[in-house]
């Protein structure tokens, strides 16, 4: 089990979802602008009756209540849709500073938005703090070399003031604005010479955050077990190479069994309407409680 994750004046007390889409989101774009019969949940999304299944890239916030009465608040994974998500989900519950960022791993989804972080820092007037592995640093290195190494900015505008903090041990627990984050270690596919690429789940208090996983090692198991809240991946209904299916997700919900369970990371195989009748079957049939989340759904603790 992990070394405990809060201070007694510390303590996170709500999390929201920027987004529960893949890296391409949801509306897929050729399917609204063709004639494609075989998707049936892009179009459907553009509806007020269909809302729910129109996703931007997977990230979360996570609220940490402070004893000096202002809230923290730290974004996990910064992907391409982080400043339309920002509009939406800040301005509707009144998010008024990032305070940190933690990513789960170097994909576009993941870290492709810190250059949208630029406004936060100027407003804020201070270094953003980025907690991440050896292996993303190094990816967001060659992607935005200016923001790890500012002498390499052109001078054509502001460069986003941020502190890069790396996790140098794969099961190495971090503490950020006051609250430890265990990371959960876990293979998401793999590499073109079939050795596994590594992501990092997290867990803070009783829940633990997996969005990316086609795989969990037997050495990252014990560090979930216990956990009331889990946030697992379920791309599709069937088996993906690097993100688990629907059916796969399951299986680790039957063997974990929290609490609840919030499933994200959806491709726009995944109809917001059928798993929730299938949530439904579940609880009746296996006691299971196991939703499927939504951008901009807000879970307090």
């Amino acid at each position: 089990m992990p070394a405990e994750t809060r201070r007694p004046s510390l303590r996170v007390t709500s999390i929201i979802f920027m987004g529960t889409g893949t890296s391409g989101c949801i509306p897929n774009v050729p399917c609204i602008t063709s004639d494609n019969p075989k998707c049936k949940v892009c179009k459907y999304s553009l509806t007020a009756e269909g809302a729910k299944n129109r996703r931007r890239n997977t990230s979360l916030l996570v609220c940490v209540s402070h004893p000096d009465g202002r809230q923290r608040n730290i974004l996990i994974d910064c992907g391409k849709t982080f400043y339309e998500a920002a509009v939406d989900v800040f301005v509707k519950h009144n998010i008024k500073t990032i305070d940190a960022v933690i990513l789960t791993h170097g994909h576009a989804d993941a870290m492709m938005g810190l250059d949208s972080l630029r406004q936060w820092t100027a407003l804020q007037k201070t270094p953003l703090p980025i907690f991440c592995d050896n292996d993303t640093l190094r990816t967001i290195a060659c992607a935005f070399p200016y923001l790890v190494d500012t002498d390499k900015a052109t001078g054509s505008g502001y460069v986003p003031q941020l502190e890069f903090h790396t996790i140098d041990e794969p099961y190495a627990a971090f503490e950020c604005m006051g609250i430890m984050f265990q990371p959960l270690r876990v293979e998401h596919g793999t590499h073109s010479d079939g050795c596994p690429y590594y992501c990092n789940g997290f867990r803070f208090g009783n829940v633990s955050y997996i969005s990316d996983c086609s795989r969990i090692p037997d050495s990252t198991r014990p560090l979930i077990e216990g956990t009331e809240l889990l946030i697992l991946d379920a791309l599709t209904w069937a088996p993906y190479s690097s993100h688990f299916g629907y059916y796969q997700a399951l299986d680790e919900v039957r063997f974990f069994r929290p609490s609840r369970t919030l499933l994200t990371d959806f491709s726009h195989r995944m109809s917001h309407a059928e798993m929730e009748q299938k949530a439904e079957q579940l609880l009746a049939d296996e006691g299971l409680v196991v939703d499927p989340s939504f951008d901009g759904l807000k879970v307090d603790l």
